[in-house]
């Protein structure tokens, strides 16, 4: 998939949010209209609504709250996120040698809860948008535990939910923008009691779809659940080109990977993020390393075992 230069109205577009910098703090992006013109391939001029910065990142709520590393850590952790974010986009770009098709839908999970799968969404969305060549499309899908959409300000603000009970409902009138250029997200939405059988349901390819065709050439991150906690992660696995399992260092037991690895679709690609290891021999040159990534194989079932040494 060829990465398309950005756009000349991104310039444009980026000197009207500036006089939209006391816009309203929460407002959904209207179903007609194409966010953050200018990266990937290039799109109709974006209006005055959608130049609205809504969603705001604060980024010392964000470090208390645990989905961004501490200040000494900012650095050394971003170089690891880098580590991880380089294959995927290689794959999204078809250069790798495996299927295009899905591979810009990522999504990120974990064999247990508390692994660090949220601290990985997030930071490696920031990551690409970076790159000011792609625009992320960030999911909370972890609708009955949702991690980010509390932190955001967004709980009980109509999300991924909503848009899977109401078959009407556009899934731009749920998808936010942020004040990082490049980066939207869609909250888990408010809670329902049947929320993991929408998930699991035949919506749920619907709104991926959506959101690809909304990102073009961009990616969508989705949170999932975690994979032995609940049967909608297993479901969800069938719509992403490439999964990012988190692994927690001497914490997750090892079974517990392996049983997790097992319920993926066969058709993703699973990679593995060994969070939270000690590198020894590195640590004279580069400190503790919070990160290890790896990959497992990339299509099928032979040994796909989670590896983490950086």
């Amino acid at each position: 998939m060829r990465i398309v230069e950005r756009a000349v109205q991104e310039a444009e577009a980026e000197a009207k949010a500036g006089a939209q910098a006391m816009a309203e703090s929460v407002q959904a992006l209207p179903p007609t209209s194409v966010p953050n013109a200018g990266r990937g391939q290039a799109d109709p001029s974006p209006t005055e609504r959608d130049l609205k910065a809504i969603v705001y990142l604060d980024i010392e709520q964000l470090r208390q709250a645990g989905r961004l590393p501490s200040v000494e850590m900012a650095a050394q952790t971003e170089e690891e996120i880098r580590r991880i974010k380089w294959p995927l986009l290689k794959d999204i770009a078809g250069s790798g040698g495996s299927p295009p098709a899905r591979n810009n839908v990522v999504l990120v999970t974990s064999a247990l809860p508390g692994e660090g799968k949220t601290f990985t969404s997030l930071n490696l969305a920031l990551s690409i948008v970076r790159d000011r060549e792609l625009r992320v499309v960030l999911v909370d899908g972890d609708v009955a535990r949702p991690g980010l959409t509390p932190t955001l300000g967004l709980e009980g603000q109509p999300g991924l939910v909503d848009a899977l009970e109401d078959t009407a409902q556009d899934v731009g009138s749920v998808t936010y923008q942020t004040d990082v250029d490049g980066l939207f997200f869609v909250p888990a939405g408010k809670w329902h009691p049947h929320a993991p059988e929408f998930l699991a349901g035949s919506r749920m390819p619907e709104i991926i779809e959506a959101l690809s065709q909304r990102v073009r050439q961009g990616v969508i991150i989705l949170d999932s659940p975690p994979l032995l906690s609940t049967n909608e992660a297993q479901v969800a696995t069938r719509y992403a080109g490439q999964v990012l399992l988190v692994v927690r260092a001497d914490s997750t037991p090892q079974q517990a990977v392996l049983d997790a690895v097992a319920l993926v679709d066969n058709s993703a690609r699973v990679s593995a993020v060994l969070n939270h290891c000690q590198a020894p021999v590195l640590s004279r040159y580069y400190g503790q390393y919070h990160f290890g990534y790896g990959y497992g194989q990339h299509h099928g079932r032979q040994d796909r075992t989670a590896k983490g040494d950086t």
